[in-house]
């Protein structure tokens, strides 16, 4: 019996082996005339599971350049999560980690396929609970946020412009938070002053008050507090609240 399990296990990795590299050699019960039907539809998963988790990469790359990544990831890369929604990511890896030629033409494309998954895995993320209240006032009321999210530093402005439209000169410092909604489960992104990092930063430690939030945010710029930083603090944490970035208030003990 273990005798056989491990030919039929010798089997399905040959039949898989092929279906990843297209090189064949016959296998015991499979018909050679109809092989290929196998690879072709294990591959057309394959690439529409890529193309569904990477929109913005598959219009930016050319038709070419596309099937060619996605037939050397296929062929060359063993994937190692068993979580199907997981394998996307793996591009992004085997991309990155092997240098690809598309990261010199293209040099935003690092930042460009991290921005799309990490929008996936926040949408499959696990709930993160937290404890808020809806009513409070924003200027008094120690401020609630969202734990489902993330600070992300480019230096492509990939979630501001067309991608296609971005050259060299668009290089520089880009801050943005992408969150998930609690009550839509959609994924959104705001994009950031350094200034509003700080604050999300110290709201990340715990909840605090929009004039806590100002002072500190005035004190780490070195500047003093101002009637328009606080305005800018303050307009922050309303759209904030609006958008569910902030969930709301810490209810009073």
């Amino acid at each position: 019996m273990p005798l056989l399990h491990e030919t039929t296990q010798g089997y399905q990795s040959a039949l898989a082996g092929y279906c990843r590299t297209g090189n064949y050699h016959p296998i015991p019960g499979v018909r050679d005339a109809h092989v290929g039907h196998y690879r072709r539809l294990v591959y057309n998963v394959i690439n529409d599971m890529l193309q569904s988790a990477y929109p913005l990469t598959y219009d930016v790359l050319t038709a070419a350049e596309w099937e060619a990544l996605v037939q050397e990831f296929f062929s060359s890369h063993a994937c190692q999560s068993p979580q199907v929604w997981y394998m996307p990511k793996e591009l992004y890896q085997y991309t990155t980690t092997t240098e690809h030629a598309l990261l010199t033409k293209y040099p935003f494309l690092t930042e460009l396929l991290w921005l799309e998954w990490l929008e996936v895995e926040l949408f499959m993320m696990e709930d993160k609970p937290a404890t808020f209240s809806l009513s409070g006032d924003v200027l008094t009321d120690p401020l609630v946020l969202n734990p489902e999210y993330a600070l992300q530093h480019f230096h492509y402005p990939v979630h501001l412009m067309p991608a296609r439209q971005i050259t060299a000169k668009e290089k520089g410092d880009y801050f943005l938070v992408m969150f998930r909604k609690p009550d839509t489960g959609n994924v959104e992104y705001m994009d950031l002053s350094p200034a509003l990092v700080y604050i999300l930063e110290q709201l990340a430690v715990k909840p605090c008050r929009a004039e806590e939030l100002i002072t500190d945010v005035c004190a780490a710029l070195q500047i003093p507090v101002q009637e328009s930083i606080s305005a800018m603090v303050c307009s922050f944490l309303q759209r904030s609240l609006e958008s569910r970035l902030i969930l709301g208030f810490r209810n009073a003990l």
